[in-house]
């Protein structure tokens, strides 16, 4: 008899837990949302296609007022940035621009797209890659005589958007960066280009954004600065 007892005491036990996981299994699926997320890696400025996106499930609450809920309110816009694959699509990410796609499609206005040819070590070596920050250092001669030839740091906080390199495709392609800068820094670009001045690549901390004053060097300031005789 104690047995039976205990038997029928387990089981209702069990049944009863059986229950309550069931009923919050219920609860969970009833809290759960059906999310649209990116099926493989999908780069920027791709126009989204219903083959690139599906559908997970993912609990209410975890899901930001930007996420896309329907599949027509994205296929045919644009991607303005590269999206992971499983990552939600939000639609700040995209951009309708009518089926088009293009580097032109994340150039604000006022803005453009340049490439900076560059032989730089640091460049050379792989070490600056896209969204460093970096500084020119220039040295050009301004006149005559000893001291004409200066260096200084110029345009500063260039963020790198690609950078450019041989490929297997492309192997005489020149090295260079790429920035996104306003017209009038665009055409300074050009000019130390051609100008055939020496230009370094200086890479700066991503917690510093602000502009550095530095000091014109050229061989008087290194000879009053360091004692040369």
């Amino acid at each position: 008899m104690l047995a039976l007892l205990t038997g029928g005491g387990l089981y209702l036990v069990a049944a009863g837990e059986r229950t309550a996981q069931a009923t919050i299994n219920v609860q969970a699926a009833a809290d759960a949302t059906s999310a649209i997320v990116a099926k493989a890696d999908i780069p920027a400025r791709t126009v989204l296609t219903a083959d690139m996106i599906t559908r997970k499930q993912l609990p209410a609450d975890a899901l930001p007022a930007s996420a896309a809920r329907d599949e027509s309110e994205i296929v045919g816009q644009t991607t303005l940035a590269p999206i992971p694959a499983g990552s939600l699509i939000l639609k700040p990410q995209l951009l309708s621009a009518g089926g088009k796609s293009g580097q032109s499609l994340t150039v604000d206005p006022g803005k453009v797209l340049v490439a900076f040819p560059t032989t730089d070590p640091l460049t050379s070596a792989g070490l600056v890659t896209a969204g460093d920050h970096v500084d020119l250092l220039v040295t050009i001669t301004v006149g005559s005589g000893d001291t004409s030839r200066k260096t200084q740091t110029t345009i500063q906080n260039l963020e790198v958007v690609q950078v450019l390199g041989p490929t297997a495709q492309t192997p005489q392609q020149a090295r260079a960066l790429t920035f996104i800068v306003d017209h009038q820094v665009a055409l300074f670009l050009k000019y130390l280009r051609d100008s055939q001045a020496g230009i370094e690549i200086a890479v700066r901390s991503r917690a510093e954004n602000d502009v550095v004053r530095t000091q014109t060097v050229n061989i008087q300031v290194l000879q009053e600065t360091f004692g040369f005789r």
